[in-house]
């Protein structure tokens, strides 16, 4: 378990971050630019000297009344928007960086292994500045993992990428961050991004964490801050259906639930395989909800399910409902006039029509 009450004050900025998360696992930190992510990150890494408070990572105190262990001995490898790679190192030489200057290596990381496993086998001989953006990020990663951390923290690795470098290094963070053996913080403001990468999630607004815990927990906060913004949505996981439709993805949920998607949400043109696991994203303010079960709509998807609880109150003029399908979680925004005028209550059958969904 990671545990932190951290405290910073500087520049007019304030941050009270009070927080817990498992000890393992991608654990995104999410919240606007400026409301203080790098900063937390900082202070966990130890960089923040004037940090008070405390701070444990899987029963190591890193900081406490009487206690305050070295940026050093904490052992966090970090990954910044800016790669930050020495430009007169070899790739390999930029990898062995951090590991030579191990006093004692305790988990032996295997390199040959680790390269291949971020594709950059062909780099090792080459410099810095000819790598691509995505390229000098997964150098960074491997830089960062064979230096041994006991954390390892993320700011935005993919923010200065152009859209295909985003999605190349995606596709590759979402197999190889579930592997390593070392929680994961991981920092963004981009909703796609915590759906695809995260097993746990902390919010963040004008330095204060104001929620945090598993991510359907989060998400499925009806009175959350997160619920409430216009970024609502939902995470469901399935797979790639044996049975396909023409011009459509079908993805199974489980349960009987299945969700059709466009065929050109695949992306970079990647066909997925039958049996491929993947995840959904679906955006609030996108399903809207029904009495009785339409026909002859051009909405794909039309499914039945149970209103399990609603926003106390309205909140702009709109109302989060969450509901449940089969046992999956996915919430609704509608106008509070709507609520009205159904009647919408808890326990109530509705059909929920969900607009669009993303295949992430």
């Amino acid at each position: 378990m990671i545990k932190a009450n951290l405290q910073l004050s500087k520049s007019g900025f304030k941050l009270e971050a009070n927080f817990s998360v498992p000890g393992r696992g991608v654990t995104a930190v999410f919240g606007p630019s400026g409301c203080g992510k790098t900063t937390l990150l900082r202070a966990i890494a130890g960089l923040e000297p004037e940090a008070t408070g405390s701070l444990s990572v899987n029963t190591e105190l890193w900081l406490g009344a009487n206690a305050r262990t070295p940026v050093e001995e904490r052992r966090v490898g970090v990954v910044f928007q800016n790669p930050s790679l020495f430009p007169h190192l070899t790739v390999e030489e930029n990898l062995l960086y951090g590991r030579k200057r191990l006093s004692k290596v305790t988990k032996p990381i295997e390199k040959n292994e680790l390269i291949a496993s971020l594709e950059i086998e062909k780099l090792l001989l080459r410099y810095p500045t000819g790598l691509s953006g995505g390229e000098k990020q997964r150098v960074a990663l491997g830089r960062a993992l064979l230096a041994e951390p006991k954390l390892l923290l993320m700011d935005e690795p993919l923010s200065a990428l152009d859209l295909n470098g985003r999605e190349k290094l995606m596709l590759l963070l979402e197999k190889f961050l579930q592997k390593i053996d070392i929680p994961v913080f991981y920092v963004t403001h981009s909703s796609e991004e915590v759906a695809r990468l995260a097993d746990n999630l902390v919010l963040l607004a004008n330095g204060v964490v104001t929620d945090h815990g598993s991510i359907q927990d989060v998400l499925g906060a009806v009175d959350g801050d997160l619920s409430r913004s216009d970024t609502a949505f939902s995470v469901i996981q399935g797979q790639i259906a044996t049975k396909q439709l023409q011009g459509l993805i079908s993805v199974d949920c489980g349960l009987g639930i299945v969700l059709q998607l466009p065929d050109a949400t695949s992306m970079l043109g990647v066909r997925y395989q039958p049996g491929s696991r993947v995840r959904l994203r679906i955006r609030a303010r996108d399903v809207s909800l029904c009495l009785e079960e339409p026909q002859r709509s051009s909405i794909l998807n039309i499914l039945p399910a149970v209103i399990a609880q609603l926003a106390e109150k309205p909140y702009n003029g709109s109302r989060v409902v969450k509901l449940d399908m089969a046992g999956k979680q996915l919430l609704s925004k509608i106008s509070e006039y709507s609520v009205q005028q159904l009647g919408l209550k808890q326990g109530q059958p509705v059909f929920a029509q969900i607009k669009s969904a993303a295949l992430i």
